[in-house]
């Protein structure tokens, strides 16, 4: 039995292998036209795996290594018709809540998955936690499935529901269904208004604080991971700076994801 999935422009067929599954699971839809199909399957023998990508046979010598080459072929081809649609590609994650969208973005390991999460608990709608696409003040999440430390703080009470597999990195790693965070059966996808950007930070105070944030600030905060996927850096300045300049951008400074969450809910 084969999974067809929605990834934006591209629609993904998956084989029956369970692994791929869990690791490109995204319960989504999207209103945009698919641009390509890609067909992904995996051969098990006695030298391992072999992920079969559209013909192209790539060996892998372990579940990391095939949710690597799966994973890559997915987001690079993603990634390719975003540039080739004019959108640029920013590190952060996205949620509607209280009819706004929000940009939430930080450096890895600071927090985001976690607080994500935690404004899921609190009825906001999550839509992704790794990258954001952006254009003309417009946002749309790439969809996934969302990745967070697997012992980390508000990923626990989630595991039973939520949790599709776990990579057994170093620092192991919790792949979590969006539409069961979110509680829902499908998780729909399209472009809107942004209209606040959050930039988390480390606090070493009590309480969350939130903190009016300058174009500069949004400029140093988001463009440096968003050059690997858009070549032209002055233009990727100037998307950051018409983001800056078309929705608020503050400065979270972070505590627990609970406090956080309820905090970046309260932003007026």
């Amino acid at each position: 039995m084969t999974v067809i999935l929605d990834y934006l422009w591209l629609e993904v067929e998956l084989g029956d292998d369970p692994r791929l599954v869990s690791l490109l699971q995204n319960s989504s839809t999207s209103s945009l036209p698919v641009r390509e199909r890609v067909t992904i399957g995996v051969a098990s023998g006695s030298d391992g795996d072999t992920v079969d990508i559209d013909g192209d046979l790539h060996p892998a010598s372990g579940t990391i290594e095939l949710s690597e080459i799966a994973y890559g072929a997915v987001h690079d081809r993603v990634a390719r018709w975003a540039r080739d649609e004019g959108w640029a590609r920013i590190h952060a994650g996205l949620a509607d809540a209280g009819g706004r969208r929000i940009m939430i973005a930080g450096p890895s390991g600071v927090g985001k998955t976690t607080t994500i999460v935690a404004l899921a608990d609190q009825g906001a709608t999550v839509l992704g936690d790794e990258a954001v696409l952006v254009r003309d003040g417009q946002a749309i999440a790439l969809p996934r499935p969302l990745h967070a430390k697997h012992g980390g703080a508000g990923i626990d009470g989630l595991r039973r529901e939520a949790v599709l597999t776990t990579l057994p990195y170093e620092d192991p790693l919790a792949i979590l269904d969006p539409a069961a965070i979110n509680r829902v059966a499908r998780l729909e996808h399209r472009p809107a208004p942004l209209d606040l950007i959050v930039l988390l930070e480390r606090s070493d105070g009590d309480q969350p604080r939130v903190v009016p944030a300058s174009t500069a600030e949004a400029i140093v905060a988001l463009a440096p991971d968003a050059g690997p996927f858009t070549p032209d850096r002055v233009q990727l300045v100037r998307t950051v700076i018409e983001l800056a300049e078309s929705a608020p951008v503050v400065r979270l400074l972070m505590t627990t994801p609970a406090e956080t969450a309820r905090a970046l809910l309260e932003i007026p």
